[in-house]
């Protein structure tokens, strides 16, 4: 099975992702991103990796603490690299708070960290290689945007992926808060 840490976006911020995906025009009809479902909707913490048993990973979770925090997102644009992009995704400012939890979700699962640097995203929707160019893109003139877009930060989860050729589709398997010392 194919396993991930991630921070769950609450049914509140769903709902602001969805509206403004509702009222994104877009330049042209044929071009259509596929908008990832709101349960699917969550910032990556530790990228997916194979196990067999998830339960043994479950355990080590449950011995990460830390302390609730806020994220925020300010910026709606088309991502990882504007120039060819493969996302439409909302960022905003890494708290200080996200890479430490990050650095000590790793620790426990016994994970390297990532050779690329840490960016904070919620990813909203993929495009298919037909939907992009280099040369042009039909979103180029409407993204970036801006929005205000604000998360408590109380838990984390271990998320399972199901692919399929429709995109993936994600499911918790289990949830660990975060708490006050």
């Amino acid at each position: 099975m194919r396993v991930f840490v991630a921070i769950p976006i609450s049914k509140e911020l769903q709902g602001g992702i969805l509206e403004w995906v509702t009222n994104f025009q877009f330049p042209i009809s044929n071009f259509q991103p596929r908008w990832l479902q709101g349960k699917n909707l969550h910032v990556t913490l530790v990228p997916p990796w194979q196990t067999r048993e998830w339960k043994a990973e479950s355990e080590k979770l449950r011995a990460v603490k830390g302390a609730p925090f806020k994220i925020r997102f300010n910026q709606i644009s088309l991502g990882p690299n504007p120039r060819e992009p493969r996302l439409i995704w909302a960022g905003g400012p890494t708290p200080q708070e996200l890479p430490i939890l990050k650095s000590n979700i790793e620790k426990a699962l016994g994970k390297q960290p990532e050779d690329r640097k840490f960016r904070m995203h919620i990813t909203l929707a993929r495009m298919r290689t037909a939907d992009k160019s280099a040369d042009y893109n039909p979103l180029s003139n409407q993204l970036p945007q801006t929005v205000g877009w604000e998360e408590e930060v109380k838990s984390f989860v271990l998320m399972e992926s199901h692919l399929s050729p429709k995109g993936a589709d994600y499911e918790v398997l289990e949830e660990y808060g975060l708490k006050k010392d």
